[in-house]
């Protein structure tokens, strides 16, 4: 085969399906009891057959980008997001540059679809040519199991039940809500599998929480939970005795959860690590629909501050689009640029390269992204950068992972 004879096509359900179920097997290590159930499973989750892209030839599947929709939060705003999973090149075609052919491709059929940002998590030194930048710093919270509450739980537990899913994405949508990264339930709704420990407990017949961890080398590792945190951990240090683990763990929890809270007042350690092109990463695919949706949050911030009465325009700019922010009376508009009425004064501006995103969903203080992304700016945008734009400590927790 000729590598310039790669096809780039929306998948079909029916046709692809399993050829993609068994492409991933291939290039992931997946058993193969996953590889001939997958099809059905991935009809059923929020894979987007209309914005993903594979890559064909001659008939047959050699690469894929798969797109799984969800909308994820950014302070009161929600905006819908591409998670990028599945990433894979069949094996013996690699380092061909097909997969960067696919990407250039896929990048452009998601924002077709109408997304207004993509999010993914990837090898190191790739994704960058894509537009894609940093989106978080990733954390790891270690407990010693000493330090974990011994006081038995309030309330008895039970088994998690697949009725109790939608209970437990309400329970997890309140107390994620105004978090910065964190998807809005149901997204990529996981089945709880045979190695997971999934505990709910009743009140007055209702859930009022629950958790779900595994067991790793000898250590119980969260994966998520939602409900009074001081019960969340008296559940998990009776979890972690029985199992006679040495440590608890909890990766990707976002920092401004309730439980992060929690664990930070007590004794923990938490791991902070930092990769510039790789992991967590972020592009927009739509400034201008991003910065619509995100209008009321921008107000919100902007009435909170010492420039709740500033009145003019704020011009951001990345390196596809360009869009103006009309501010007046603690209000933000937002429209593509050029369109409407200029109030006149001076312009203000924000521009810079795919670090734009990063302002955007707050993942680190401003004057940082600034600074390592050589955003400019003019009139009033660094007064104004502080207060529209400040750190979020987004995170996207684990069992929302594509």
């Amino acid at each position: 085969m000729k590598t310039d004879q790669l096809q780039l096509v929306r998948p079909e359900p029916k046709r692809h399906a399993h050829a993609i179920c068994d492409l991933k097997g291939r290039c992931f290590g997946y058993d193969w009891q996953a590889v001939r159930t997958g099809p059905r499973w991935l009809r059923r989750t929020n894979y987007d057959w209309n914005a993903s892209t594979i890559g064909l030839m001659d008939g047959e599947v050699v690469t894929h980008w798969g797109v799984y929709d969800y909308l994820m939060r950014i302070g009161s705003a929600q905006v819908r997001t591409a998670g990028i999973g599945g990433v894979c090149t069949h094996g013996w075609m690699r380092k061909k540059g097909l997969m960067a052919r696919t990407a250039t491709g896929g990048v452009e059929v998601t924002r077709r679809a109408g997304y207004d940002m993509t999010a993914l998590f990837g090898i190191h030194d790739f994704y960058h040519r894509f537009g894609y930048v940093r989106a978080w710093t990733e954390q790891l919270y270690t407990v010693d199991v000493a330090r974990l509450p011994k006081a038995p739980p309030a309330a008895k537990t039970r088994r998690m039940l697949n009725r109790d899913l939608a209970v437990c994405d309400a329970l997890y949508n309140r107390s994620r809500r105004g978090l910065t990264g964190t998807a809005v339930k149901p997204a990529r709704r996981r089945p709880v599998g045979k190695d997971d420990i999934a505990l709910v407990w009743p009140a007055k017949g209702a859930v009022r929480g629950y958790v779900i961890a595994s067991m790793g080398r000898g250590r119980l590792e969260h994966e998520e939970s939602a409900g009074d945190p001081e019960q969340i951990l008296r559940v998990l240090g009776r979890l972690a005795r029985r199992e006679r683990a040495s440590e608890f763990r909890a990766w990707a929890l976002h920092p401004n959860s309730a439980l992060a809270r929690r664990l930070r007042r007590g004794f923990c350690r938490v791991e902070h690590r930092y990769i510039r092109s790789g992991g967590a990463m972020i592009r927009t695919l739509s400034l201008a629909s991003t910065l619509r949706k995100l209008t009321g949050e921008l107000s919100a911030r902007l009435k909170r501050s010492e420039l709740a009465d500033w009145k003019g325009e704020l011009l951001i700019a990345d390196p596809r689009e360009k869009v103006t922010l009309r501010i007046a009376r603690g209000k933000v508009s937002a429209d593509q640029a050029g369109r409407g009425k200029r109030s006149g004064k001076p312009q203000s501006a924000i521009r810079g390269a795919d670090e734009v995103a990063q302002l955007i969903l707050g993942t680190d203080e401003p004057e940082e992204v600034c600074e390592a992304g050589r955003i400019r700016f003019s009139g009033d945008a660094r007064r104004l950068v502080r207060v529209l734009f400040p750190a979020q400590h987004p995170m996207l927790e684990s069992r929302d992972r594509y």
